[in-house]
């Protein structure tokens, strides 16, 4: 068995049961929240770092600066690393994968990204410990879609540039260019939700930029048996040092907004409880969104995906 760091950071952030996000959870204040999202400026363009299959955005927080994980899987607003912060104890806690691990606070003097400024804010933090890079340049902690859902979200992996914007409308990058997959999402507790249809059974996944593989639940492995074969286990390591295993293999067939997707990755990985009561049977990570410009509007709740290929053609000219 392959044994890495763990880049499937879902199963360690799902745990918050409340309905809107970590941050909410850890401060219980709906004022703060409703106050934070008022600040969230109308636009935000961001080059982003893709590194190990992980997007990473810079930021600089209480005058250290660092990279937060773009990731959608998570339902957080903003949850950082408890290990380059002063930190006090919020009595909470938080499960994943091995464990459980102590939800923590830190005063936020100021967090700057781009043109957002959020200032005097308390964001809650966990203990990361194996959430690195392997470059000198710290992970302090991740943007989830508690953040995100106030805009329409576009990712260009070809220019590495993420772009959030409070007015939906059509990047002049994608204009006169067809989407090769449309369809609308549900977001459950904050989690984009997509159905997606395999072996004749339709499947709720999380569309999730915080992982790098996608995954469905051991629960239908007699299910797909005859149409997936496994290539790889691997141990994945969560951030605070719990780990698992993922059974990588080859699935012939999945389709999604009408799109047959043939021979494409997905691992076999037992689902957090949360997800099952949820009615979510696995995750669509960066071995599906690789394929695609992406566009998640969570204003009017549509995913458009277009062909990378036909995009950066268009960029050329």
């Amino acid at each position: 068995m392959y044994s890495e760091k763990f880049k499937i950071m879902r199963s360690f952030l799902i745990i918050l049961l409340l309905q809107f996000t970590a941050f909410s959870a850890v401060n219980g204040c709906e004022e703060q929240r409703i106050d934070i999202k008022n600040e969230l400026p109308q636009q935000i363009k961001s080059p982003f770092k893709f590194i190990g299959g992980l997007m990473f955005v810079e930021v600089t927080i209480n005058g250290v600066q660092g990279l937060l994980l773009v990731d959608t899987g998570s339902n957080s607003f903003v949850l950082l690393n408890a290990g380059y912060f002063k930190t006090t104890a919020t009595g909470q806690t938080m499960a994943g994968m091995g464990g459980s691990v102590g939800m923590e606070e830190v005063k936020v003097e100021l967090l700057e990204w781009q043109n957002l400024k959020l200032r005097d804010r308390s964001i809650p933090a966990v203990k990361m410990s194996q959430l690195n890079t392997g470059t000198d340049q710290k992970v302090l902690g991740l943007i989830g879609s508690a953040f995100f859902k106030s805009y329409q979200l576009t990712l260009n992996f070809a220019t590495r540039e993420l772009n959030l914007n409070k007015t939906v409308g059509d990047s002049p990058i994608v204009k006169d260019i067809v989407p090769i997959i449309k369809l609308p999402f549900t977001l459950i507790s904050d989690f984009p939700v997509v159905e997606v249809s395999i072996a004749g059974k339709n499947h709720r996944f999380v569309m999730d930029t915080g992982a790098t593989d996608n995954l469905i639940d051991t629960g239908f492995e007699n299910e797909i048996s005859g149409i997936w074969k496994q290539t790889q286990e691997v141990n994945m390591t969560e951030g605070s040092g719990n780990g698992a295993a993922v059974r990588r293999g080859i699935l012939e067939r999945m389709t999604i907004g009408g799109l047959n997707m043939d021979k494409i990755q997905m691992g076999l990985h037992t689902m957090p409880a949360f997800d099952k009561e949820k009615g979510i049977s696995g995750i669509l990570g960066f071995q599906f969104l690789k394929y695609f410009y992406v566009d998640i509007n969570y204003i009017d709740k549509t995913m458009r995906f277009y062909d990378m290929a036909v995009v950066m053609k268009q960029q050329q000219k």
